[in-house]
């Protein structure tokens, strides 16, 4: 369909068209983009509906163009042969496709992801695959997003749970490799978040990893040093209060440190433990999303972290948020953080418009998380929304509109 024709489709016929492109994988080892298409079109759908109508058309235009360039990037891998009889059960299907997984056979995933997907809603897909899938840093430890956001973007079936299927097989491609030190947690016990925040705010600096990915800057911090600081401190059932000190701890880390990591270190250090914790309710041990979670957090923070938690937050300015963020992100980060709960709707219609009409991925998922994280913990939503003023300030001056 050419673009010029996107106004026929409604926004759930957009995505789910968008969907059927995405849930073919790719043959080759995925790039960034390739990776993260099933995340940004998670992303992108669920800002669509908040969207200004004068940005509504170029917004639309990204999500359309998202599923133009994936269906042209390299040759897609076979169709897998899927027999409505091989799995007795949902259950089992996982089991098989996590054995896959471990066995290092991105081949070997795609007829119990394609099963899976075919015939389990969206919301049981974290429950069958989260207690495995969270450890794992292979896909650069993106697979929770999607099953975090999968269920609300598309409760009626929008969007096909097949999409899991580009995310396994990278997941097949580092089978061995996952945080570790979590294995090893004894705590069963509910800790004070206050303790957790206080063990978040001393980690231990440790440099940064010669290539900056994920992987190996969580493998840095996987060690019996973070198990004795963390690990009495992620026990238990009830992880609410610790779950929002995690994810205030990474928020801060963006409007505290500098702008030379905003845009794919400090993003990544709200959305990956976010979705963790968003996995929670559906594990049968909810310590495991706060101890990945949280080794998240330590992990960016031992790697780039230049400055203290306990610095001041922005001081709070009145005016524009558009205007402030053409200015760049210190003040845009101001006005976000001082305005008043009355005008939140405004604020929150900005840096929706701004992040959906955007090309950068990691801009989109970062803004939605920041909305989730803020209507979630509604005592620090000023510090979300000065999260993502922030980074919309920073690619204001990147990429001038």
């Amino acid at each position: 369909m050419p673009v010029n024709d996107l106004g026929e489709l409604s926004d759930a016929q957009l995505a789910a068209e968008t969907a059927e492109k995405v849930a073919r994988p790719r043959r080759d080892p995925a790039d960034s983009f390739v990776l993260h298409a099933p995340l940004e079109l998670t992303a992108r759908a669920s800002l669509l509906p908040y969207v200004r109508p004068d940005r509504r058309d170029v917004a639309r235009a990204r999500l359309f163009e998202l599923g133009r360039r994936f269906q042209g990037w390299g040759p897609a891998a076979a169709l897998p042969t899927v027999d409505d009889r091989a799995y007795t059960d949902a259950a089992a299907a996982a089991d098989a496709l996590v054995r896959a997984v471990a066995q290092g056979d991105p081949d070997g995933v795609d007829a119990p992801a394609s099963w899976l997907g075919d015939r389990v809603a969206p919301a049981q897909l974290a429950s069958l695959l989260g207690p495995e899938v969270l450890p794992l840093l292979g896909a650069a430890a993106h697979a929770p997003i999607f099953l975090f956001h999968l269920p609300r973007v598309a409760p009626r079936g929008e969007l096909t749970g097949r999409l899991v299927r580009p995310l396994v097989r990278e997941l097949a491609r580092m089978p061995d490799t996952r945080l570790r030190w979590i294995e090893d947690r004894s705590a069963t016990h509910d800790s004070p978040a206050e303790a957790l925040a206080e063990a978040l705010a001393s980690v231990r600096r440790r440099g940064r990893p010669e290539i900056g990915f994920i992987a190996p800057t969580m493998e840095r911090i996987d060690d019996a040093e973070t198990s004795r600081l963390l690990g009495p401190l992620v026990g238990g059932r009830d992880i609410a209060a610790r779950s929002r000190v995690v994810l205030r701890t990474a928020a801060r880390s963006m409007l505290l440190e500098s702008t030379e990591f905003a845009p794919y270190i400090w993003t990544h250090c709200l959305t990956l433990p976010q979705a963790a914790l968003g996995c929670a309710p559906s594990l049968p041990d909810p310590s495991l999303a706060l101890a990945v979670a949280a080794s998240h957090v330590a992990g960016f923070r031992a790697a780039f972290a230049a400055r203290d938690l306990c610095g001041a937050l922005p001081e709070p300015l009145e005016g524009s948020l558009d205007d402030a963020i053409e200015a760049g992100p210190d003040d845009a980060a101001r006005v976000a953080i001082g305005a008043d709960p009355s005008v939140r709707s405004d604020l929150i219609a900005v840096l929706v418009s701004r992040a959906a009409a955007h090309t950068d991925a990691h801009y989109v998922k970062y803004t939605l998380a920041c909305l989730d994280a803020a209507a979630d913990d509604p005592a620090s939503a000023g510090l979300y929304l000065a999260a993502a003023a922030k980074l919309a300030g920073y690619w204001s001056q990147i990429e001038p509109e």
